[in-house]
Order: C-alpha cells, then structure tokens, then sequence
C-alpha cells in the first residue's frame, strides 16, 4: 500500500509539473528580426499567439499593414496587427516541448506547421516545417 501511494504521489509530481511548464511559453516575445511583437495565449489545452506590436505597422502611403498576401481574397484587408498568427500549440510533457502547431506568415502569405522548444526561460526555438523542409528561428522574451 505504501510502495502504491508513493507511485501515485510520484505521478501526480510529474503531473503538476509538466502542467507548470507547459504555461512557461505564456506572455510577450519579441520574433528573430526584432520587429514584431507577439503575446501567447491559452486557449483550452491549446496555445496560441497575436500580433501585439509592429515596428512599422503602416505601409509606404501611411496606411495601416493589412494580409495583402493571403491566398484567401477575402482576408487580404484583414489588419496584421492583433492577427492570430499562431494556433494549435500543445505541450508534449514527454518530449518537453509545443506540438502540432501551425503558423501563418502575412508577410509571405502561408501557413506551415510549427513547434516550439523553450531554450530557457527567455528563450525559445521556432521550428517551421512545410514537407521535407524546416527552419528554426530564436526568438526572446520580451523585457518590458
């Protein structure tokens, strides 16, 4: 009876500390080229992330940025900033890492799938995959 209480103490650990850092990748990032802006959100067991700020959030006529390169007609007036751009993250405990994301480029106007690998605590790997190719971009927690 011991030996299964300690078992199950030991999994509940485990448990509340998977729970602990998955919610490590919440708040404000700042992306690779430092011109963007990006806070995480939880939604459900899923995370998620928007667009919160832009270096330069008009166009060349002053004009606000809009997704003048999504393959949807329809969405090309959409405004960049406070776009989701982020979806479907979820927390492998095992592998310590986001999973089975998907992340959309306004600037190149597709979505490819993505996870997400915290380096430390203010530092994390993006790794975007679309087929047989990958890139990986470092982005940093953004120091308010």
């Amino acid at each position: 009876m011991k030996l299964l209480l300690t078992f199950v103490f030991a999994i509940l650990s485990l448990f509340i500390s998977a729970q602990n850092q998955s919610d490590d990748l919440l708040g404000e990032w700042v992306n690779e080229d430092a011109n963007a802006r990006i806070e995480f959100f939880k939604t459900g067991n899923t995370y998620n992330a928007k667009i919160i700020w832009l270096a330069k959030p008009q166009n060349e006529n002053g004009e606000q940025k809009v997704d003048k390169n999504n393959p949807v007609k329809k969405l090309r007036n959409r405004p960049i900033l406070g776009m989701v751009i982020l979806t479907g993250l979820q927390f492998s405990a095992k592998d310590l890492m986001w999973i089975s994301g998907k992340i959309y480029s306004p600037e190149k106007g597709v979505t490819v799938d993505c996870k997400i690998r915290l380096n430390n605590k203010n530092e994390f790997a993006l790794i975007a995959s679309k087929g047989i190719f990958s890139s990986t971009k470092k982005w940093k927690r953004y120091d308010k």
